[in-house]
């Protein structure tokens, strides 16, 4: 096996990402990179130390105009992993290079994909903060329906501790045993109840599959400027106000520890399908 190093696993990263922002660009879609990938770019202009991933992302409208352009035509080695063009288990998109693959003793829900950008939609919350936290545990609720409908749902975890993640499949097995082989009925309910409140007068917005209270309420205001900002070797786009964003999610994010402060991937090896020398 082929493992593939720091900077191949970068390379290939950015590789996704130039793609994603030159269809954006040539179709009129806006986005910004955002969560760690954003705090990086502003700090460093580019990754994070610590951090080993990209994360953008789009209002609805655009994110649907985004996923209509991907399905309609990609480069042989880039596959969308959509629940409208593949089967997926994961509220969001994936963009991922299909020369690549992971192991992984905690995630086999996405066994079979390569190295991607994650790709999330922004949808409206009520102002009332009581109202939208009992929206996002019913979202909550929604996808581990969806989750544990997967062959391997119950080995899923987005932790490396491994107690976690047992009892997260303790807790998910009467999920599984209901759920399982309805994953594309089941994802579209959730991407469906994920919109629930974008018809209506709105202030704040968000990826609704998150966290309870901690990553929170972004006035959508901040979604309507965009501007380019380097990242590595790349110009991509972000929000103009990054600072309400950032603060929202990380607090004082000019100072965030040196550590952990954003989500990291350490449980994943990856590897070369083939490697041509």
């Amino acid at each position: 096996m082929n493992e593939i190093t720091k900077e191949e696993q970068r390379d290939v990263q950015l590789g996704l990402m130039s793609y994603i922002d030159r269809v954006c660009r040539e179709h009129g879609i806006e986005y910004s990179i955002s969560a760690g990938t954003l705090l990086g770019s502003v700090k460093y202009k580019g990754y994070i130390p610590w951090d080993d991933d990209i994360d953008m992302m789009l209002t609805r409208p655009n994110y649907e105009r985004l996923m209509e352009v991907l399905m309609g035509d990609l480069p042989e080695h880039f596959t969308l992993l959509y629940y409208k063009s593949h089967t997926a288990y994961l509220p969001f998109a994936k963009l991922y290079d299909n020369r690549t693959y992971f192991i992984s003793e905690l995630d086999t829900l996405n066994k079979g994909t390569g190295l991607f950008v994650d790709i999330f939609p922004l949808d409206s919350l009520p102002e009332n903060k009581v109202k939208g936290e009992q929206f996002k545990k019913k979202v909550r609720t929604a996808v581990t329906k969806l989750v544990s409908s997967a062959p391997n749902g119950l080995s899923y975890a987005s932790s490396e501790k491994r107690l976690y993640f047992l009892v997260k499949s303790l807790l998910w097995l009467p999920y599984h045993l209901r759920y399982k082989v309805r994953s594309r009925v089941l994802a579209e309910k959730v991407d469906i109840l994920m919109q629930k409140y974008n018809d209506e007068e709105h202030k704040f917005c968000n990826f609704v599959w998150s966290p309870p209270k901690r990553t929170g309420y972004f006035d959508k205001g901040i979604f309507t400027e965009y501007e380019d900002i380097d990242f590595e070797h790349l110009k991509l786009r972000k929000i103009k106000n990054h600072d309400v964003y950032l603060s929202e999610l990380y607090g004082d994010w000019r100072n965030p520890p040196k550590k952990r402060a954003v989500r990291n991937h350490s449980y994943y090896r990856w590897y070369w399908k083939e490697k041509n020398d």
